[in-house]
């Protein structure tokens, strides 16, 4: 009898070494399981709401770790198709993977601190459009941000930029831009890192011919946000 219980439970061990366990794919509908293959988003809506619902995931302590198998690696090797790409900041606490619980070939990331959008940046993003056909362009900011604060205090003469001007020189509009809004201190902050997300967003399609034209086109979607530190909570702006 033990003879028979050992080898009935060995199975799944046995089936599972000879390659033919069936893929952890989620039906469409139903809550994916820890580790899933989720299916690509099929329209900008979609890869927009993968994100938002990635998100939700991560605020609320209960992440699936998704498109992280080793099958799954492996098949990659060749070849990748992000859904969507995110110019985000380089803070170490805001990994975009994680933030929106993504896995090994969602998303197309670029970071650099105050997530400016320098030409190799932008040339970046574009490529992950119109060669790996990505459909949405997340610009991600976040709270207390040591890019955007530095950009004040060199707008107030606190400090000089230095050697850090490339990073706060693109900022300075969005620090004047919050100004006019007449906050002070730290809502001051608060105002300038949403610009400073909403001027990126804006500037995109026109410094790059190839990015308007997925926009028009109905290829992509751009959006812009901001993380906050606390919670991991990532609002969307208008």
């Amino acid at each position: 009898m033990l003879g028979k219980l050992l080898a009935v439970s060995m199975l799944p061990l046995a089936v599972e070494a000879c390659g033919n366990k069936a893929p952890n794919v989620a039906a469409p509908g139903t809550p994916a399981p820890t580790g899933s293959v989720l299916p690509r988003p099929a329209t900008p809506e979609d890869a927009l709401r993968r994100l938002q619902e990635g998100n939700q995931r991560f605020v609320a302590g209960t992440p699936l770790h998704p498109n992280q198998t080793v099958e799954l690696r492996q098949q990659l090797t060749g070849s990748q198709r992000p859904f969507a790409a995110v110019l985000g900041c380089s803070d170490s606490r805001t990994s975009p993977e994680l933030a929106m619980d993504a896995g090994i070939g969602d998303l197309f990331v670029c970071r650099v601190a105050g997530n400016i959008a320098a030409p190799a940046d932008t040339a970046s993003l574009l490529y992950a459009q119109a060669a790996l056909g990505s459909e949405v362009l997340l610009v991600l900011g976040h709270d207390d941000c040591g890019a955007v604060k530095t950009a004040i205090d060199v707008a107030d003469g606190k400090t000089s930029a230095g050697e850090f001007a490339p990073l706060t020189d693109p900022i300075q509009p969005a620090v004047a831009e919050a100004r006019r809004t007449g906050a002070t201190g730290a809502a001051l902050l608060h105002e300038a890192i949403a610009a400073n997300v909403r001027l990126v967003v804006a500037a995109l399609p026109g410094t790059s011919a190839g990015l308007s034209q997925a926009v028009q086109a109905g290829k992509l979607t751009i959006r812009g946000g901001v993380l906050t530190l606390s919670t991991g909570k990532i609002d969307l702006l208008g």
